[in-house]
C-alpha cells in the first residue's frame, strides 16, 4: 500500500462528488424530497477538500477551508443554507464555496491540455445568453437549433477568428459534422435545442452519440450548449448524466434557460398596449 495520492486525480474526484452534492441539493431544494437531502454529500465534499490541503501541504487554505466547513456545519440551517439567484433558483451557498476552494488548488495543476474545455470559453458561452435573447437585437428569441447556433457562432467569431463553421471529421468509414470548431483551442461545439420535456431523453442519446463520433487528434475539447425554452434539466444534471455514462472529463455541458419565441411576441403586444395607453393620455392632456 503506498501513501502516495495523485493531485490531479484527487481534485477530478471531488469534482464528481460536487457534480453530485450539486445535483442532489437541486432536487432537494425543487421537490422537498427528503430522500435527496444534500448535507451528508456536502460535507463529504469538505472533507475531501481538508484531506488534498492537508497532503499537499497548504496549511493556510486548510485553515480556511476548516474555518468554512465549521461555519456551515454550526448555522442554523446547516449545510443546506441557501439564497435566490436573479432568475428565482436556489443555490447552495456551502457548494459555492467549495468550488472556490476546488479551483484555487486545481489552477496548481494545470495538467494536459486536454483534460478540460477552458474556463474562458465556457464563462463567454455562459454570458452569451443575454446577447442571444435580447429582443432589442432580435425580433424573437431563438426558436430552433439553428438559429442558437448562428448567433453563439457570430459572437464566437469577434472573440476567436480562427473559429470554423461545421468542421468535417474524416473518418475512414463515415464522416462527422460538428457546428462548430475553435482550432485555437481544439475544442468542437455542438448545440442542442430543448423545448419540450419529451425531447431530454432523445437529446441524451444524441449526445452519448456524439461523444463516439468526435474524436480525432485535432480536436481535443467538447462542449454541448443546451439552450432551454425553460427549466428542464440544470448544467450539474447534464454533467452528471455525462460522468455517469463513462464520458471523460475533456467532454462538458452548458445549460443556456433562453426565453420561449411565443412568450415573447406576448410580451412585445403588451408593450405595444401600454404605448397606445400612454399615447391616448397624452391626447387626452
Amino acid at each position: 500500500m503506498t501513501d502516495y495520492i495523485d493531485p490531479e486525480i484527487a481534485v477530478r474526484n471531488l469534482d464528481r462528488q460536487i457534480d453530485k452534492a450539486y445535483a442532489s441539493f437541486t432536487k432537494w431544494a425543487e421537490y422537498g424530497d427528503d430522500w435527496s437531502e444534500p448535507s451528508w454529500l456536502i460535507e463529504s465534499c469538505f472533507i475531501q477538500l481538508l484531506a488534498v490541503a492537508e497532503y499537499l501541504g497548504l496549511s493556510e487554505l486548510r485553515k480556511m477551508i476548516h474555518t468554512e466547513y465549521t461555519d456551515s456545519k454550526e448555522s442554523k440551517r446547516g449545510f443546506t443554507a441557501s439564497k435566490v439567484d436573479p432568475d428565482g433558483d436556489p443555490y447552495s451557498l456551502a457548494l459555492g464555496r467549495i468550488r472556490c476552494f476546488k479551483q484555487a488548488i486545481e489552477q496548481m495543476f494545470p495538467g494536459d491540455e486536454k483534460t478540460t474545455v477552458t474556463k474562458d470559453l465556457l464563462q463567454i458561452v455562459r454570458d452569451i445568453h443575454y446577447t442571444i435573447t435580447d429582443t432589442s437585437v432580435f425580433a424573437n428569441a431563438p426558436e430552433n437549433e439553428s438559429t442558437v447556433h448562428l448567433r453563439i457562432e457570430a459572437v464566437l467569431k469577434c472573440v476567436f477568428p480562427d473559429l470554423k463553421h461545421k468542421p468535417v471529421l474524416t473518418k475512414q468509414i463515415k464522416n462527422f459534422e460538428p457546428d462548430t470548431g475553435i482550432a485555437s483551442l481544439k475544442t468542437l461545439i455542438e448545440y442542442k435545442f430543448l423545448s419540450r420535456k419529451q425531447d431530454i431523453g432523445p437529446i441524451a442519446d444524441q449526445l452519448l452519440a456524439d461523444t463516439r463520433g468526435y474524436t480525432s487528434r485535432d480536436w481535443t475539447r467538447y462542449l454541448y450548449v443546451i439552450y432551454e425554452t425553460k427549466r428542464f434539466r440544470t448544467e450539474h444534471d447534464w454533467r452528471l448524466f455525462l460522468r455517469e455514462s463513462g464520458v471523460p472529463d475533456n467532454t462538458t455541458a452548458v445549460v443556456l434557460s433562453g426565453e420561449p419565441a411565443a412568450r415573447t411576441r406576448r410580451n412585445a403586444r403588451k408593450r405595444k398596449k401600454t404605448k397606445k395607453k400612454s399615447s391616448k393620455s397624452v391626447d387626452a392632456g
